[in-house]
């Protein structure tokens, strides 16, 4: 696989997630995503946000804005530096993050791979649940292909 397969298939997953996403919210896939990165590492500075999500950085501030807008993020200022806002998930919407991060994938992997054998389904299943938990282990910046951003600006 080169580098282009790669990422022809990152972008596969992707919209194959995405569609499953649509089908189980009124919220959209990087509001939920956003809501998943706050409910499980707590409250952020828009742009650790975008770097643990590896959105850009106006599209978290935007996602933030409307979550906010719907009551389901509250904003703070960051008491290490003033200047940044930090975005909390609100208490009540911490069932909608819960509920999207316990959503399983699997279904949605089964229907994309249904040209294949039963038993190399379960193999590539396996596979990306290895993947994604050595990934998970790496360097924040290694795992996300992002490079660090630097902190030195407000958010």
């Amino acid at each position: 696989m080169n580098l282009a397969e790669l990422h022809q298939l990152g972008r596969r997953l992707t919209a194959a997630a995405i569609s499953a996403m649509k089908d189980t919210s009124d919220l959209g896939p990087t509001e939920l995503l956003v809501l998943e990165c706050l409910y499980t590492t707590g409250p952020q500075p828009v742009g650790t946000i975008a770097q643990r999500t590896g959105f850009a950085q106006s599209r978290v501030s935007t996602v933030v804005a409307a979550l906010h807008k719907r009551g389901l993020v509250e904003l703070g200022t960051d008491p290490a530096d003033r200047r940044r806002t930090v975005a909390k998930i609100a208490e009540h919407a911490r069932t909608q993050a819960r509920e999207a991060r316990s959503r399983d994938a699997e279904p949605t992997l089964r229907q994309l791979l249904s040209a294949l054998p039963v038993a190399e389904v379960d193999a590539v299943t396996a596979a990306l649940k290895t993947l994604n938990r050595a990934l998970s282990e790496a360097s924040p910046d290694a795992a996300s292909g992002t490079e660090p951003q630097s902190t030195d600006h407000p958010e």
